[in-house]
């Protein structure tokens, strides 16, 4: 009756071994139900570990004697293997003991598996530590393609959008919108916007001057930059002079004294002089601002056209957007480049068209309206051409309005900072403020205003040389 009950106990070992077994992992008994770790019947070979058979149960009534008939019985049968284990590798060394708690794999070593917040934790920390240039491109980027991704909510709410402006009669944003005066009037208050904002920069900059404290927007100001490395340079002269008049006529080279070595960290340390900053043109709203809303104001009342043409418009998709403004401005830049290229070789059209907009090496935001009466039709018509072939929707239109003011207040703002399209655009496709400060200061290259895919073709460019020139792109 004892052997018949030991039998029925050992009955689910067996099958829970075989399961395993089959599964291809190692399963060892735990030691209050078998014999102790040194007689159980598993032998070591090159391929892993291997089980030796028993056949039948232990016939004595003791533990004991159980355990040593099993170790005979398994040096009688040698190393016959029954099963070999397809994954050894999991296995571990014939001391350990594994208990059976669950019918989980006991040996499967899964990597542990890095908890979301510190997957977003490490990208956060590896877009932290990139440079400034390279976040804003991802920015860039991320803007971009929401544009495709978001597409058909865009579409839906442009056509939301254009139904209240073709169609609200009492509203005020729709009245002015459908008004014929509506794109130069949006051109004007983005110039006021932008022109002042760099203002404030400027403002900003003199006032941590005064106090004797660097301005952490500085560092952006290609003034202060071109300053910085004509004094680097003037120095450098200096110092190669001065090892030349110390060298002695046996060839040897005089040392700086004691006193002179204690004196140059203090001079390393003192603060860099303050620019002299360009005076800005602040009469731009007396002369230049009625030259450029003149003319447009006797257009429009001698021909209003603007409601006519919005009630034919339909709603326009973001696709539709941006083309129009990206042909418009590649279109505007092509025709400004040649215009401005032959205001620069014929020297009567830069006499008497160009050389107002000449009169500041250092240019700032306000220098973008310092432009003749000619200029000014040149520059307003070659835009509106362009956008007038490309038959542009009113709402690119606006939006067009809005973004070329910016860029080219950005190309007269004196500043280089790292989210402009210069830097953010790869394969130096765009142009910006460094060149057109260059242009500015030598009076040639950077024709285009925009990019400079067209310069380039040409070789209307500075070479990154050991020039000042070439230290400035």
């Amino acid at each position: 009756m004892l052997q018949l009950l030991k039998h029925v106990m050992l009955l689910p070992m067996a099958l829970l071994l075989s399961v395993m077994i089959v599964n291809g992992f190692v399963l060892r008994p735990p030691v209050s139900l078998l014999c102790p770790p040194s007689s159980l019947p598993y032998q070591q070979h090159n391929h892993g570990l291997s089980m030796t058979s028993s056949p039948t149960p232990p016939s004595s009534s003791s533990s004991s004697s159980s355990c040593n008939s099993n170790g005979k019985d398994s040096k009688r049968r040698g190393k016959r293997n029954i099963f070999k284990f397809v994954k050894d590798t999991r296995t571990k060394s014939q001391n350990s003991v594994v208990e059976v708690s669950s019918m989980a794999l006991p040996y499967s070593n899964h990597p542990k598996r890095t908890p979301p917040h510190a997957v977003l934790q490490k990208i956060l920390t590896n877009i932290l530590s990139l440079n400034e240039v390279a976040k804003w491109r991802i920015a860039a980027a991320t803007f971009i393609t929401s544009i495709g991704v978001f597409q058909p909510k865009i579409d839906l709410a442009l056509v939301q959008l254009w139904s209240w402006l073709q169609n609200e009669p009492t509203a005020l944003l729709p009245r002015c919108f459908r008004h014929d005066h509506w794109e130069w009037m949006v051109a004007i208050w983005a110039f006021f916007f932008w022109i002042h904002g760099y203002w404030l920069a400027d403002r900003s900059i003199a006032k941590a001057d005064a106090r004797g404290v660097v301005h952490p927007w500085k560092k952006y100001r290609l003034q202060d930059e071109y300053e910085a490395e004509k004094e680097r340079r003037k120095e450098l002269r200096m110092k190669m002079a001065d090892s030349i008049a110390g060298t002695g006529g046996d060839g040897s080279i005089s040392t700086p004294s004691s006193i002179e070595q204690q004196q140059q960290p203090s001079q390393a340390s003192t603060p860099p002089t303050p620019t002299k900053q360009q005076k800005w043109h602040t009469g731009f709203w007396i002369f230049e601002l009625p030259l450029y809303v003149l003319p447009l104001y006797v257009w429009d009342i001698t021909i209003p056209r603007r409601a006519a043409k919005i009630a034919s418009w339909g709603a326009p998709t973001a696709f539709r957007v941006c083309k129009d403004v990206s042909c418009g401005l590649l279109l505007y830049d092509l025709g400004f480049f040649v215009c401005h290229y032959f205001m620069h070789k014929i020297p009567f059209l830069y006499k008497y068209v160009h050389s107002k907009h000449h009169t500041a090496k250092e240019v700032r935001a306000s220098d973008i309206v310092r432009l003749s009466f000619v200029e000014e039709i040149v520059d307003v018509g070659i835009s509106i051409l362009a956008l007038n072939y490309l038959k542009a929707h009113p709402m690119s239109r606006t939006i067009y309005n809005v973004i070329i003011t910016f860029l080219l207040t950005e190309l007269h703002c004196g500043f280089a900072f790292p989210w402009t399209p210069q830097f953010v655009v790869p394969f130096g496709l765009a142009t910006g403020s460094k060149g057109h400060h260059y242009h500015h200061r030598n009076g040639r290259h950077y024709y285009q205003k925009f990019f400079c895919h067209v310069d380039r073709l040409f070789g209307f460019v500075q070479k990154k040389d050991k020039s000042l020139q070439g230290s400035t792109i």
